[in-house]
């Protein structure tokens, strides 16, 4: 099958590989791509290809030295080898099969027959050059692998000598860098700013072999330029300079480039300008470096001033030490004037730091106080909540009372009216009792003197009204909002824990209060289906994010939510939720609706 026969394109133009690959995949041929000689002699190696098509003119080893290098190995000696070329000359083609090629096919190729040329050479066609002519075409091979050999040899030499001039420039370079490097270490230690830029410009000059250096900077206060000049025995203060001075002014035009030397600069108008100044002189070569300000956009730092004698430029390895030379003295300045602001700082926070350890301390104090108090006026809220709820239940346990003491005296004469009206009564008594209980039961939970983690048969429906007022109590329903209650599920007795539908409704209502909207109101409603109780928690505080939804029960949820401005979040507490309902085999939702959310929820009651 042709599948099993694999070919070997060695080609470096990507279009005729693709031209060939398409017709001889379609012919049903395994076809493979070398775009350069070693490759694919390399790859040859490897495939051992039934027939190999090679381009003569590569880069690197040329299509004749590829052949000749196929010939001189023992597993590719015999592989058949068709030269694709341009070059349609007999003497080209007699060439290529001194070189060690079959068979010649010329480009471009010819898609109505390149495939039968291809099938005839894999089927035994050879191609053989006239004996007579055999060793005339061999010289002249010879000679062609001579000068290209000579041609290779001239360029590897060129680079050989290219390469030695940049790896002594790479040398420069290191050395340079790695007394900056030193410097810039040395420096670290160095917080006088003045100081600091004298260490920078004595080894920027020396490495610029520069006869005068002018570093001027733009004063923090802003109102002049002040510097330094070498004179040639040592650095001294220049006169300063007005911030308005014209070529002051003049380097702003220069921000963008950022340096000027020689010819550029001799020739810009800001040479005028620096020559009353003392910065260059018309005989010498000289270089302007510009410093941008790093914290002020389109505000200039400083600049500075480099002469030699003679007309030999700066060359480019110099303009570059020049340039990371400021750039090194620009960021120690900036550093050393903020470690002396943080020293400044640090002292006058150290000076007051007694009289603010006392100011926390009475903060503390008067903290706990005001803690103390809220949580007073906190609880006698909450129990003048819990009185009036036992107003009702008392007063009714004190009417019925009566009336059972009526009955019982009057039992000789009512007769069968008392059989009726008593049970009335004690039902009627039996029922405050219960609401009684159940709030009290509730508050001595709250206030941690009952025990929140016995299981016991619990009304849902009883649970949430006492934990509604507890709640309101404590503060979790804002003030002015409200919560609305539609409980209609006909059972709602479950065998569970109190402590763990009071945090469940407790976290349910926080999400619903949540929102950067607060919502008015949020409404609760329960129903019984298949002896599943569902309770939903509607609010109108905003929606929330798709995003966001996503995590809304993972735990640590707040880890993964973006704080975005009018953005609502899911509660915090909802994966406490969902855990608290895997232990009732609950299920819980959230969902967008209308103004708000929805939080769905449903267990089984037995």
């Amino acid at each position: 099958m042709t599948q099993s026969i694999k070919i070997l394109c060695i080609e470096d133009n990507p279009v005729n590989w693709r031209l060939v690959q398409r017709l001889l995949t379609q012919a049903g041929y395994s076809m493979h791509w070398a775009e350069e000689g070693l490759k694919g002699f390399e790859m040859a190696l490897e495939l051992k290809p039934d027939l190999v098509l090679l381009d003569i003119n590569l880069p690197g080893l040329s299509g004749f030295e590829v052949a000749t290098k196929f010939r001189q190995h023992p597993d590719l000696k015999l592989t058949p080898i068709v030269a694709l070329t341009a070059k349609t000359l007999k003497s080209d083609r007699e060439t290529a099969l001194v070189a060690g090629c079959d068979g010649f096919l010329p480009k471009p190729i010819d898609p109505f027959t390149f495939v039968r040329q291809v099938e005839g050479y894999l089927g035994g066609q050879r191609e053989h050059i006239e004996k007579s002519r055999e060793g005339a075409v061999l010289r002249s091979f010879n000679v062609q692998m001579l000068e290209h050999l000579e041609s290779q040899l001239k360029e590897v030499q060129e680079a050989n000598s290219k390469l030695t001039v940049a790896q002594k420039e790479l040398e420069l370079r290191n050395q340079s860098l790695s007394q900056l490097l030193s410097l810039g270490q040395a420096l670290l230690g160095e917080h006088d700013s003045a100081a600091l830029l004298i260490k920078v410009l004595d080894q920027v000059r020396v490495a610029s072999k520069a006869t005068q250096l002018v570093a001027y900077r733009l004063h923090p206060s802003g109102g002049y330029w002040e510097g330094f000049r070498w004179q040639g025995a040592h650095f001294e203060a220049a006169p300063p300079l007005a911030r308005t001075h014209a070529f002051c002014s003049r380097l702003y035009f220069l921000s963008d480039t950022g340096m000027l030397q020689g010819k550029a600069l001799q020739n810009h108008r800001i040479w005028e300008e620096g020559l009353p100044l003392g910065f260059w002189s018309p005989n010498q070569e000289s270089c302007l470096i510009v410093l941008k300000d790093r914290q002020a956009e389109n505000q200039i730092w400083g600049f500075w001033s480099f002469t030699r004698e003679g007309s030999e430029p700066f060359q480019p390895l110099e303009v570059e030490l020049m340039a990371l030379h400021a750039s090194l003295a620009l960021v120690s300045i900036e550093n050393a004037e903020l470690i002396h602001s943080l020293q400044e700082s640090s002292r006058a926070l150290e000076s007051s730091y007694e009289r603010m350890e006392g100011a926390y301390q009475d903060l503390q104090s008067a903290r706990a106080e005001l803690s103390r108090q809220d949580r007073r006026a906190l609880l006698d809220d909450l129990f003048y909540k819990i009185t009036h709820r036992l107003v009702m239940p008392v007063q009714t346990l004190g009417h019925q009372t009566l009336e059972l003491d009526r009955l019982v005296a009057a039992r000789d004469t009512l007769g069968d009216e008392v059989c009726h009206r008593a049970p009335q009564a004690i039902s009627e008594m039996r029922l405050a009792v219960s609401e009684i209980e159940g709030l009290l039961k509730a508050l001595l939970r709250r206030v941690n003197k009952d025990d929140p983690t016995t299981p016991e048969w619990l009304d849902l429906h009883d649970l949430l009204a006492q934990e509604l007022e507890l709640l309101a109590a404590e503060g979790v329903v804002p003030v002015g909002a409200s919560v609305e209650t539609e409980l209609s599920a006909a059972s709602h007795r479950i065998y569970g824990v109190y402590g763990d539908f009071g945090r469940l409704l407790q976290n349910l209502i926080q999400h619903g209060f949540g929102g950067p909207t607060p919502s008015p109101v949020v409404r609760l409603r329960s129903w019984l289906d298949a002896s599943h109780f569902h309770l939903e928690v509607v609010d109108e505080g905003g929606p929330i994010p798709p995003s966001e939804m996503k995590a809304a029960f993972e735990p640590f949820n707040e880890l993964h939510q973006e704080t975005i401005i009018g953005i609502r979040n899911p509660g915090q507490s909802l994966p406490l939720c969902k855990q608290l309902l895997a232990a009732y085999h609950g299920e819980i939702e959230l969902r967008n609706e209308g103004e708000g959310t929805a939080v769905h929820l449903h267990f089984p009651l037995h």
